[in-house]
């Protein structure tokens, strides 16, 4: 079948990424509209036909691209011969477009709802996603013949828009085990090469993977990490990604005098999740986390907010440790507790690495979306 994906930032999203090239391998073909970053504009699929949107607006402070690409979203389905149009919520004017133009080319539409969060302490951002939450992604749900959920946590809001209950299937992201396996000798080689060039020493390194935006929350983690220095805790922080909050928190670090390398955007961050000790993700917002996925196929232990599916994937205690959005002080607790016990570390990063091979096995999850696919049809 002929399957296009419309996102705000296609490369953004690994999970994505990873879906549409395995299913153009499983024969089907592929397309992709979606705004470039600078990050991506040398970037290809060869196996996935992609069709970049050049944004009316872009709001640089917060990462935001403003489009209206009905008419270029119609005729890629025209001349494509488009058969399913699948969409995620990500509050772009991108999925808005491909949502109603994919009813006037009465083309079945497949919508994930991907996460739920609390405010994210900016004006602009909390203002849009309450109008798109409000407004938009309800009308977006109604015109869906299927609405797929990462996590049994969002069925709540699914009832909330009124989706109809037989519409909805829960199919949670996927993890390649096989690929992010913290023993694949290249990727232990590259991380042992990292810890010399970072002059980590014997720190212990609690580490990010993600954009560098305020839905994420790292001002949280970064006053965590402070009060953990203070008491002479001989640990540092590794944040893998970019942003447009890169500068504002490279300069927070400074101020608060922690030591944090900004490694900034990587292609593959296996290897970085291997240096890492303790994996968090500090999130105000989100679905079905694909780098807490990640962390926990690399046998990391995670301390994250209870936000979106989060809950989904850790167990307080028994393969890492749940807080409170914007609880710093919770947050630092928990990371202490695994800074000082290195065997609950170790042992939590082996439960993890089962749960994803029993759970998310990635090409199990592939064969349920096209099910969903051939449901839609």
């Amino acid at each position: 079948m002929h399957i296009l994906y419309v996102a705000g930032h296609y490369f953004g999203n690994p999970d994505l990424v990873a879906l549409s090239l395995e299913l153009a391998q499983r024969n089907h073909c592929v397309s992709v509209a979606t705004c470039f970053r600078s990050v991506d504009k040398h970037r290809r699929r060869q196996a996935v036909n992609l069709f970049e949107i050049n944004p009316l607006i872009t709001i640089h402070s917060i990462g935001y691209k403003l489009t209206f690409p009905a008419a270029r979203i119609y005729r890629i389905i025209k001349e494509q011969g488009v058969e399913i149009v699948h969409v995620l919520s990500d509050y772009s004017a991108n999925v808005a477009s491909a949502a109603f133009v994919s009813r006037v080319a009465n083309v079945p539409l497949v919508y994930t709802i991907q996460g739920v969060g609390t405010s994210t302490d900016s004006l602009v951002v909390d203002t849009v996603m309450k109008f798109y939450d409000r407004i938009i992604e309800r009308a977006i749900v109604k015109s869906a013949r299927r609405v797929i959920l990462l996590s049994r946590r969002l069925v709540s809001r699914a009832r909330e828009y009124g989706v109809e209950e037989g519409k909805v299937v829960i199919v949670p992201s996927g993890v390649d085990h096989a690929y992010f396996d913290p023993e694949r000798s290249e990727v232990k080689e590259k991380a042992d090469l990292l810890r010399k060039e970072f002059d980590i020493g014997d720190s212990v390194v609690i580490g990010y993977v993600g954009r560098l935006i305020p839905a994420k929350g790292l001002t949280y983690l970064m006053s965590a990490v402070e009060q953990i220095l203070s008491q002479h805790i001989k640990a540092c922080l590794v944040i893998v990604g970019d942003g447009p909050q890169r500068k504002n928190l490279e300069m927070m670090a400074e101020d608060l005098g922690i030591k944090a390398i900004f490694t900034g955007w990587q292609v593959d961050p296996s290897a970085y999740y291997v240096l890492m000790d303790i994996f968090t993700l500090p999130s105000l917002l989100e679905g079905l986390p694909n780098v807490i996925l990640e962390a926990m196929s690399m046998g990391k232990p995670i301390v994250a907010t209870d936000v979106g599916g989060a809950s989904d994937l850790v167990r307080n205690g028994e393969n890492g440790i749940l807080v409170p959005p914007k609880d710093v002080e919770s947050f630092a607790s928990a990371i202490k507790t695994l800074v000082f016990d290195v065997d609950l570390r170790l042992k939590m990063g082996r439960v993890n690495r089962n749960i994803i091979k029993k759970n998310f096995d990635f090409g199990s999850i592939v064969s349920k979306i096209e099910k969903v696919y051939k449901e839609a049809l």
